[in-house]
């Protein structure tokens, strides 16, 4: 997939994402002042941050699939994982406010809601909505392989766990009129959004610090791969960086020593290839040739005998 066609994906993807959220945020914000509903308002804001993230994914992919220059050589996709900790930091802040606003209300018991039906049947909307916008998001991450695309359909993944408890608590206190039961549920969708928050928020991080842990499944391909290649020993010091959807390979192996520069240029392009078949997302792989037995002490890089103790997904 060239880069035309998958910003053509994503930009269609994210403006049906904002144009879905902006009108199911501004439903449920209007019947959350009209209902009093502290629960069903949480949810509007949270959806609110919805639009946000998939207005930034907008922006992001837009970057992201501008081709490489002489100015970024790796390419623009850390725009994405830019964009994915912008979100996080919003997402956490608008978690904290509706925690906070829900305690106080709880405390001093100003609760008093309107015509709960209204904020039952804009949940159940919901619900069914996210669902479909959750399902549609998550397709089209995969297709085109997008971080930030599939970040943002998990965090409405939640969203559908978010409005399910705000249906299930407003149809509980619709027909007990227990009043409590409103803050409560806002305290419990304010949870929700910090743990989105904050994983996303941890996600991105790892992202930056080259730690994602998929890259484990890089580091096996890579290891298997140059051990069933012909006069290849020792794959060591191998390290693996994220680019957004892309992924770039440095690695050390040994050769004979009595092999010419060109056998060996032609047995590091077949490894290169090799590897290259089991994932699509590795776009370049650099390959330092070394002797049999040669004696380095090297103090970072993946190998054989390291590689176990890697956390991956």
């Amino acid at each position: 997939m060239d880069y035309i066609e998958r910003e053509k994906i994503s930009t269609r993807s994210s403006l049906i994402s904002i144009f879905t959220n902006a009108l199911l945020a501004l439903l449920k914000i209007l019947i959350g002042f009209f209902t009093h509903s502290m629960a069903i308002l949480a949810d509007g804001l949270d959806t609110a941050t919805d639009i946000l993230t998939s207005f930034m994914t907008l922006i992001a992919g837009k970057i992201s699939n501008k081709p490489p220059d002489i100015d970024h050589p790796y390419g623009h996709e850390r725009a994405e994982t830019i964009a994915t900790k912008v979100v996080s930091l919003i997402i956490i802040y608008a978690g904290f406010e509706v925690l906070i606003n829900s305690i106080k209300r709880l405390i001093n018991e100003e609760i008093i809601i309107e015509n709960a039906l209204y904020v039952v049947i804009i949940a159940l909307i919901s619900v069914i909505t996210k669902f479909a916008l959750y399902k549609y998001r998550l397709s089209v991450g995969k297709k085109i392989n997008s971080n930030a695309i599939i970040a943002d359909a998990l965090n409405m993944r939640n969203d559908i766990l978010t409005s399910s408890s705000v249906l299930i608590g407003m149809i509980v206190l619709y027909f007990t009129g227990i009043w409590w039961l409103d803050p409560v549920i806002a305290i419990l969708v304010s949870f929700m959004i910090l743990k989105t928050g904050f994983e996303q928020f941890m996600e991105s991080s790892n992202e930056f610090m080259e730690s994602s842990p998929e890259l484990k499944e890089i580091y096996d391909i890579v290891i298997t791969e140059s051990k069933t290649c012909n006069c290849v020993k020792n794959p060591h010091k191998i390290r693996a960086r994220k680019f957004g959807y892309k992924i770039f390979i440095d690695m050390h192996i040994e050769l004979p020593p009595e092999m010419t520069v060109k056998e060996a240029n032609d047995i590091c392009a077949k490894l290169e290839k090799k590897i290259k078949e089991k994932n699509d997302s590795i776009r370049d792989i650099v390959i330092h040739i070394e002797p049999y037995g040669n004696a380095e002490k090297e103090c970072f890089g993946i190998n054989s005998d390291n590689i176990k103790d890697l956390k991956g997904e």
